[in-house]
This record gives structure tokens, C-alpha cells and sequence, in this order.
């Protein structure tokens, strides 16, 4: 009885093995740019993939693959014969969104947080949450502790509705917002997440 026990959790654990290995592989394509561990280029101009949501990371393959979103190196990865079946980019997505987030990520100049802080709690928390780890249901990304070089590309994007991707409240307030205040935002939001906390917890009023 205790070898057959024995034998089929060696079985379960090859099986959950292979499957692991199989997703892995179809990470493979992307090792390039997002390194192996997924936590992006060490510039941070390419995204911290570890860890996402898995529905946002699917949504956003689709995206890629029908040319909605629009990045050269992703219309290649994309466009690749197994990621091409849509199939793929659900095991992709559960891979990536297991994975441990990057618990270093680029981060600003770190010289304007308070307005940082105050900007994420009236325009983004809502929707991303108050600690930025997004909503697994509605497809709304983690952005907590993703890189700020990448997020202050982003940021600019959505403000002149560049793919016209992003929800228009979004877009709205972010177009309203002066450049040093994109700063101040996407560096906030690259330091969520932190053990200690960012500011103090007494927003002062917007500038």
C-alpha cells in the first residue's frame, strides 16, 4: 500500500513537473528582453512581468497578437507559431502570474512622493487599489512596485491616448497632469509595496 502511495504521488509530482516545464518553455521567446525570472530589464524600460494579474498578462497577449497594442518586439514574440494559438497565452499568463515579483524594482528620484501619493489616491487607487496590486476579476494590473522608467512611459501613453486602451477617466485626469506630477506619480507607484512606509500617512493637499 505504501509503494502504490508512493508511486502515485511520483506520478502527480512528474505530471505537475512536465507542466511547469511546458509553460516555461512558452516563456521561452520572451527571455530576451524580460530576463528569466521575468522581473525585466534592468534599466527598467521593459515591464516587470512577475507576478501580474493573470487575466491582465492574457488580455494584453491578445492585444499584442491582433495589433490593438502596438510594440514591435511583442508583435514578433506574439506572432510566434505556438503563441499565435491563443490557447497558449492562458498557461503563459498563469506561469508568469506565479512567479515572485521583483522585490527590487528601478525607482525614481524618490523627491516628490507626497504629491505622488496624493495624485494615486484620487486618480488611481480606485480602480488599482490602495496598495496597487490591481483586481484579478476586472483584468486591472498590478502596477505596486513595477519599474518607474516603464511606468512613466506608460503614464505618458494613456495622456495622449496613444493606443487608446486605457479607460477614459484615466486618460482624462492623467492629460490634465503636469509633467512633474507624471514623475512624482510613477515613482510613487514603483516604491508600493515597500516594507517601510512611503510618506506619511497625512496627505498634505494637492499642490
Amino acid at each position: 500500500m505504501l509503494l502504490r502511495t508512493m508511486f502515485v504521488l511520483t506520478l502527480i509530482g512528474s505530471a505537475q513537473a512536465s507542466a511547469a516545464s511546458a509553460e516555461s518553455r512558452l516563456y521561452a521567446p520572451c527571455v530576451v528582453c524580460h530576463q528569466p525570472n521575468a522581473w525585466g530589464s534592468a534599466d527598467g524600460s521593459i515591464p516587470n512581468l512577475a507576478g501580474q494579474q493573470k487575466r491582465y498578462l492574457e488580455r494584453q497577449l491578445g492585444l499584442f497578437a491582433s495589433g490593438a497594442r502596438v510594440d514591435a518586439a511583442m508583435q514578433v514574440v506574439t506572432a510566434h507559431p505556438k503563441s499565435a494559438d491563443h490557447s497558449h497565452f492562458a498557461a503563459l499568463s498563469l506561469y508568469l502570474s506565479a512567479l515572485a515579483w521583483n522585490p527590487a524594482p528601478v525607482e525614481g528620484s524618490g523627491e516628490h512622493l507626497r504629491v505622488g501619493q496624493e495624485l494615486y489616491t484620487h486618480i488611481c487607487a480606485a480602480c488599482h487599489g490602495p496598495d496597487g496590486r490591481g483586481q484579478a476579476g476586472n483584468r486591472v494590473p498590478r502596477i505596486a512596485g513595477q519599474h518607474y522608467p516603464y511606468l512613466r512611459r506608460q503614464v505618458e501613453e494613456a495622456a495622449r491616448l496613444h493606443r487608446d486602451l486605457a479607460p477614459p477617466e484615466m486618460t482624462s485626469a492623467l492629460r490634465g497632469m503636469r509633467e512633474s506630477e507624471k514623475d512624482a506619480l510613477a515613482d510613487y507607484v514603483s516604491r508600493l509595496g515597500n516594507a517601510e512606509a512611503l510618506v506619511d500617512p497625512n496627505r498634505p493637499a494637492r499642490p
